[in-house]
């Protein structure tokens, strides 16, 4: 009661305030859009995850947590759990290792910097869609100019998005390549922050390019470095669009994930209630998976976030 009554004395307080009173009423278009567009459909999306719909304008029929048994009882759906951990796998570490290394290349050179900059990030403004059907062109096994390469270098060649064993791998490289001008941009904006004092200091005692990069670079732009782990986590888990362009879902289920399972579920079968039990199980593994990175990321940089 008590704290009830001090955040009410709080909000009384700063409604006085001007500035503050225009904060509240621009606050307002926000805090709409987010009960509108997140709060609600995760609610109703809840609702309909207990019920048995099958298809648009049908009867709802009470299901209880039968669809969530029967999702648990799918291979299926454990192999696209499989699938979308081992995508974030291969994705997060390898995508920001090189986004940075590119960020420091990018921040020692004098000239041209932000040409190239502008050049890395030109993939970011694309859509993944298209992304998604250049590359299925690319890794087209007899035309593509992959194969041609490696056909010219005497090297074998392969047969990226119909090989169950390289069809994740090859649209996990086309994500980062698509994500490394983003995670470029929070990069050099986290190593422009970096005194160069330190790196100054560092060169008079001797210390190698790759020791700076350890013990000085990576140390002060680890919040920045957090940032892009968790933001591109939380994207990946939800792959769907490159999935749907570049293989369907195959060959077989070898690149069926959690998210293109959801759309099977919606829009092939027509079992709105399964669908929406994946979603429920997609979001509680993002909420799980993020707070864990948080709190590990807080206690090892020991900033608030």
């Amino acid at each position: 009661m008590y704290s009830t009554l001090s955040i009410r004395k709080r909000f009384l307080h700063d409604i006085k305030n001007p500035i503050l009173r225009w904060g509240y009423i621009f606050a307002i278009p926000g805090l709409l859009s987010y009960l509108l567009f997140t709060f609600y459909p995760t609610i109703n999306c809840l609702i309909q995850s207990l019920y048995l719909i099958k298809g648009a304008g049908s009867a709802w029929v009470f299901h209880g947590f039968k669809n969530y048994l029967e999702i648990f009882h799918d291979r299926i759906f454990w192999d696209s759990m499989i699938n979308t951990f081992v995508y974030v796998l291969l994705t997060i570490p390898l995508g920001t290792i090189v986004s940075l290394l590119l960020a420091v290349t990018l921040n020692s050179i004098i000239k041209g910097r932000g040409f190239f900059r502008a050049l890395y990030f030109i993939p970011s403004v694309a859509g993944v869609i298209a992304m998604g059907i250049v590359f299925t062109w690319m890794y087209e096994p007899y035309m593509g100019v992959l194969n041609l390469i490696l056909s010219k270098m005497g090297l074998p060649q392969f047969n990226w998005l119909r090989d169950s064993h390289m069809a994740l791998p090859s649209i996990a490289l086309m994500n980062i390549w698509q994500t490394l001008g983003y995670n470029i941009v929070i990069f050099l904006a986290g190593l422009l922050s970096i005194p160069t004092e330190f790196y100054e200091a560092a060169e008079i005692d001797g210390v190698t390019p790759f020791q700076k990069l350890l013990k000085i670079t990576v140390p002060l732009i680890a919040p920045s470095m957090w940032f892009v782990i968790i933001n591109n986590t939380i994207k990946n888990l939800q792959v769907f669009s490159e999935i749907f362009v570049m293989t369907g879902g195959g060959p077989g289920h070898a690149t069926t994930t959690i998210g293109f399972r959801v759309y099977q579920y919606a829009f092939l079968y027509l079992s709105f209630g399964k669908a929406s039990a994946n979603v429920i199980v997609l979001v509680i593994i993002i909420l799980a998976i993020t707070i864990f990175q948080l709190r590990f990321f807080e206690k090892k940089t020991q900033v608030q976030f």
